[in-house]
This record gives structure tokens, sequence and C-alpha cells, in this order.
């Protein structure tokens, strides 16, 4: 089954905006910009035979992806939902049979659950998913890529889950701790800041 990795990023200066109590501007973006350097490095060098899709609508994000050899979707309407739809038409249109969207503010991608995730036998149809900590959505795996209409937002596993169910298509959740962390709020910040990452040793040299 050929499945095409996207990331939806958007420009530096509008990520990371619920982490101003504990970073300047300057170190969101850096932060943002930094995550996403390490997310197209790990699927480079980890999953080489994946092809992998930023969808953006920044010309600085463009060129990133690009000279760690991914392709770019430039994206046209805001929102992340509409990003994972139109990386959802691109995959099909470009011989994809199935789309895992991920984000790239995953404070530690695994190696290891990666690889289970994508090696789970999938029906066609069928959705799976990774859930966040807060029951957002870290990863997501459509087979076909646009099998069911994207539900990002508050509780967005949930919202999968019952956008799958309703149309009968088979869906399945999975736990993966590494995967459940994202960085989008102070207290993930405080989270990732107690594991020793270097990304916020460095950004807050105090909190190592």
């Amino acid at each position: 089954m050929k499945t095409n990795i996207v990331i939806p990023m958007k420009a530096p200066n509008f990520s990371k905006t619920r982490l101003g109590p504990c970073f300047s501007s300057i170190q969101r973006q850096k932060l943002a910009l930094t995550m996403f350097e390490e997310t197209l490095s790990f699927f480079s060098q980890h999953f080489p035979e994946y092809h992998v899709l930023v969808v953006t609508s920044s010309a600085l994000i463009s060129l990133v992806a690009k000279k760690h050899g991914a392709s770019v979707l430039t994206e046209r309407l805001p929102g992340l939902n509409q990003a994972a739809t139109s990386g959802a038409i691109w995959s099909l249109n470009n011989g994809f049979d199935s789309q895992l969207l991920i984000p790239a503010d995953i404070a530690q991608l695994d190696v290891k659950e990666v690889k289970r995730l994508l090696s789970i036998k999938r029906l066609v149809p069928s959705v799976l998913l990774a859930p966040a900590e807060d029951n957002g959505t870290n990863a997501l795996l459509t087979t076909p890529p646009n099998v069911i209409d994207f539900q990002y937002g508050v509780n967005s596993s949930r919202a999968h889950q019952i956008a799958a169910v309703s149309q009968d298509i088979s869906f399945q959740s999975i736990a993966l701790p590494h995967l459940a962390l994202d960085i989008d709020t102070p207290d993930d910040v405080a989270q990732l800041a107690a594991s020793a990452h270097p990304l916020v040793q460095e950004l807050v040299p105090q909190w190592s």
C-alpha cells in the first residue's frame, strides 16, 4: 500500500501562539522551525522510502521543506482541516492509497512507534489514529486519503472516530506514548523540560 506522509506547517510567526507565557515571539518561531526541521530529518533518515508532502502558505517553510527533499503544496485557505483535505486530494491525484497526516511539533518522534503505525494491516476503507494527550489527533492514517471529512479541533480523536463509524468505516485508535506528546501549551513545555529535552534547555536555559 502506497502511503504519503503529509505535514501541515504554518509560517513560524503564526506558530505556537499559546506558548506566549513561556517564550518570546522569537523563541516561539525558533521552536516551531527547529521542530519542523527535526520532523523532516526524522522521516528522511528513518523512512526514506516514503514520500513526504508539506502543506504550507509560508515561503520560508517551502524552502526548508525542499531542502530536506519534501514536496510542497501551497496552502490556499487557512486551517488544519483545509490543509488535510488539500493534502488528501494531492495524495489521490498522485497515486497514493493512503495518507499519514502528522504534525511538525511532536516532542520526540520514535522510530518504533511510527513503524508500528505504518505496519498495521489496514482495511480499505479505514481510519487509524494515534491520539494526543489532550484527546486531539497526533497521527491520522486514512485509507483512501480522503475517506472521511477531517475533524481537527477540540477532542478531534473522538470526532474522527464518529466520522468513521457513522459511515461504517473501519476505525482503530492506538496509544503511542511519544506520539501523544506535542508542544502546544505551557504544560507541554513543562513536561518537556522535565525530560531534559535539549530544545527547551536551549530556549530557556534556566529550566535545564
